[in-house]
């Protein structure tokens, strides 16, 4: 903020007879958010490269993102277990991984804060074959924006951030973006 700003506003503050501590407190939380909004990670815009992170998968190999995908399109989910929307959109993402995954589509489930043993239990029900990885402390997330789940960006051959959807993806609405970008 500005601090011009906050000099007028506490002047228009003191005009109106306040005392001191009234116009002081809600300065410093005005500030407090201000800051604490400044140090969150701003989600990648559309049109913008992803952040590089290394991920481990659930067999422990280690996913750099985003240089081990350049020339595919990728659709990147950011997950836990417990998300009903989240349940819904992996098989329907394995469908799609499974059809075009050999015109250049690539999948990556990456899941936030959860145990590795129970995430692989999880996907092992759900039967999805694309790659699951591990955020345990959610860094990784936080660097990416992730709030909340379900996010998934879809990331084109070059990647570049095309496509981010906040909340649930559409089975359809999803094949139409990735068909769009291979």
């Amino acid at each position: 903020m500005d601090g011009r700003i906050l000099d007028i506003w506490l002047k228009r503050r003191r005009k109106r007879g306040r005392r001191p501590a009234e116009v002081l407190w809600p300065a410093i939380l005005l500030l407090a958010l201000l800051t604490m909004a400044g140090s969150a990670a701003a989600a990648p815009r559309i049109g913008s490269a992803l952040p590089p992170v290394t991920l481990l998968g659930t067999n422990g190999a280690p996913v750099r993102i985003p240089e081990s995908l350049k020339g595919k399109v990728v659709i990147l989910h950011f997950w836990q277990i417990g998300c009903s929307s989240c349940r819904l959109e992996m098989p329907a993402m394995d469908e799609l991984y499974g059809k075009y995954r050999r015109k250049g589509l690539e999948v990556l489930a990456v899941n936030v804060g959860q145990p590795k043993e129970r995430v692989k239990t999880f996907a092992a029900e759900l039967g999805v074959s694309y790659p699951i990885l591990i955020d345990m402390d959610g860094k990784n997330a936080q660097l990416y924006g992730v709030t909340d789940v379900p996010r998934t960006y879809v990331i084109d051959r070059s990647g570049v951030v095309r496509y981010r959807i906040l909340g649930g993806a559409a089975p359809e609405m999803l094949k139409k973006l990735i068909l769009s970008l291979l």
